[in-house]
């Protein structure tokens, strides 16, 4: 059998990072090395926090600390407008979230959305996979994705009828729940409308 290389997120737990990069690609065109100077930088805080360190590593925080400090650390240097639709434990529709999206990304240039999805294989047992991912564009019935992933099973693309917004209403059929909550939707200042 061919050995196959790492790629991120199969020993790392930074796809969150990865997130804002992406979303700074699509927002400000960042390039590789002003990348790599953000991605160090927070990196660099969050380690200076050794319980926060430690949930990084092993995946025992949502993240949502990490993200937000990297947008505001982001912003001071690429204009950023970031709004947060949704309240913790608000109850989101998938047609609410949608329109959300929908209207944000398409209404101007330069505009773009984090959020995180759970991936679940036998429910009601605990999501297999808790991603962070970046929205490169949305239609009427699919999200797709500007995603850090290489893995062969990665998820590019959410259907509309195919995800859920309330992690009780994870079955069989529908493993997929998109957190409301953690969606921050980015916009260049002065971003154009479309």
């Amino acid at each position: 059998m061919m050995m196959k290389p790492f790629y991120q997120g199969k020993v790392d737990t930074f796809c969150a990072l990865y997130a804002v990069l992406n979303a700074l690609r699509l927002t400000h065109s960042i390039r590789t090395l002003q990348g790599r100077s953000l991605f160090s930088a927070e990196l660099l805080r969050i380690a200076k926090n050794p319980v926060l360190f430690r949930q990084v590593l092993d995946q025992t925080t949502d993240y949502i600390d990490v993200i937000d400090s990297m947008i505001q650390t982001s912003s001071q240097i690429h204009p950023l407008i970031c709004v947060i639709p949704f309240a913790p434990n608000t109850d989101v529709s998938v047609d609410q979230l949608w329109d959300t999206l929908d209207l944000w990304i398409n209404s101007r240039t330069n505009s773009t959305a984090l959020l995180r999805f759970m991936r679940y294989i036998n429910p009601p047992c605990d999501p297999c996979v808790r991603h962070w991912t970046t929205v490169g564009s949305i239609t009427n019935t699919t999200i797709h994705l500007f995603d850090s992933s290489h893995e062969a099973d990665a998820i590019l693309h959410l259907d509309k009828d195919r995800i859920k917004t309330n992690e009780k209403q994870i079955t069989s059929a529908d493993l997929l729940y998109v957190q409301p909550s953690s969606i921050r939707l980015l916009r260049l200042k002065g971003a154009l409308p479309r």
